[in-house]
């Protein structure tokens, strides 16, 4: 058993990945974002959204009355997109935010960021823009586990909205758009079941939905994220059904993350991380394949996979909890010492606590000659100027 260690740490990550087409504006754009998020600041995100791009983008094609157009149109005129509190909640609370690069696809700017949160890992792709005063602005948003852009999720919204109120053109619906405004209190009862935490009678209603309306892909990942919370067998058995439904799909490369199906096959683990870092380009993947080659105890690779996701991102958390780990496990205080100091170098004067919980190996390492020497510095550091926060350890 590795000894717990338990840190907090604050800085500066390194720049991201521009493409050298990218027009700089893009990329300040993209700074204000990751800091919104990273801080809960919802409202600023509001502000860099175009609501006249989105509305378009939302409207176009959406089989609804003229009347509804307008009326919708008046109240974005009015409140806004919810932008901020969609990503951030009410209470605006702030996320571990990376922003991993800006590129161009064609002539659209895109900005990728990486979120880590109590669900887990999920990616945030942002369609940048110039609104009609020439100002870098947000156009879209597609959260990668969502499965679908915010324009697209919204028209399914405001259809169904339409319907509700006897203004939807349902003559001009086809195929399984026609169904789900056919069954719209079903929908709506589902929603008041989840908003309830009635879970398994969502399920349940989910799965007495028509075929078409059960076996979208929108229907599906809404029912994969009710099961995650639910039971982890029967999330297993739901992630085979998508990947079923959906071969191939992108989405699965994220799933495989958390299957628990597939927490002891290294080898599908790290054909899903590699299928996945190809398409995002980010340094915490290294940290993933350090933890599958850890499970397989292969101890040289997993060190080197964290030092690669270290080298890119030097402000991510759990690759140094890994190497410290191990550091103590082996008995390498002066390496574990190494790391300390490399942390508090990259922080450079933000907030660093350290507390190592007591074990056979911690309790050496804490006893060790290295060890007291760093910690010394660090109450001179603290008394002297404040600079660096430091907890000490806990031994029960």
């Amino acid at each position: 058993m590795l000894p717990l260690l338990w840190l907090l740490l604050a800085g500066p990550a390194a720049p991201p990945a521009m493409s050298s087409s990218v027009d700089p504006a893009f990329l300040s754009l993209a700074r204000e974002v990751e800091a919104a998020l990273r801080d809960g600041n919802p409202a600023a995100l509001d502000a860099r959204l175009d609501e006249d791009e989105l509305l378009q983008r939302v409207t176009r094609g959406l089989p609804v009355s003229s009347a509804f157009i307008e009326e919708l149109t008046a109240d974005v005129r009015k409140r806004g997109w919810p932008l901020g509190r969609r990503l951030l909640g009410s209470g605006g609370q702030g996320l571990q935010v990376r922003l991993l690069h800006v590129r161009m696809r064609g002539r659209t700017p895109l900005a990728l960021f990486r979120v880590l949160s109590d669900s887990g890992l999920n990616y945030l792709e942002f369609e940048l823009g110039r609104n009609a005063r020439n100002e870098a602005v947000i156009f879209d948003l597609h959260p990668f586990l969502d499965g679908e852009r915010l324009s697209e999720s919204s028209w399914r919204v405001y259809l169904l909205a339409a319907a509700e109120r006897g203004q939807c053109l349902t003559q001009r619906l086809r195929g399984s758009d026609r169904e789900w405004v056919e069954h719209l209190p079903q929908l709506r009862r589902i929603e008041r079941l989840l908003a309830e935490d009635r879970d398994r009678e969502a399920l349940e209603e989910m799965d007495r939905l028509p075929p078409r309306v059960r076996e979208a892909r929108f229907t599906q990942l809404r029912r994969l994220a009710v099961l995650a919370s639910l039971d982890e067998a029967e999330y297993a058995l739901g992630l085979l059904t998508f990947e079923k439904a959906f071969p191939g799909d992108p989405l699965l490369d994220l799933f495989a993350l958390d299957n628990p199906l597939l927490r002891g096959e290294g080898a599908v683990m790290m054909q899903a991380i590699d299928r996945l870092d190809r398409r995002v380009g980010d340094p915490y993947l290294h940290y993933l394949r350090g933890m599958v080659m850890l499970r397989q105890e292969d101890l040289a690779g997993a060190k080197r996979s964290f030092q690669k996701a270290l080298e890119g991102d030097p402000a991510l958390l759990a690759p140094y909890v890994e190497l410290l780990s191990l550091a103590i496990e082996e008995a390498d205080h002066a390496g574990a010492v190494h790391l300390l100091e490399a942390m508090e170098r990259e922080i450079k004067g933000g907030e660093m606590r350290v507390r190592i919980e007591d074990g056979p190996h911690a309790s050496a390492f804490l006893e060790s000659a290295e060890y007291k020497a760093w910690l010394g510095r660090q109450v001179a550091r603290e008394r002297r100027d404040g600079g660096s926060e430091l907890s000490g350890p806990t031994v029960p």
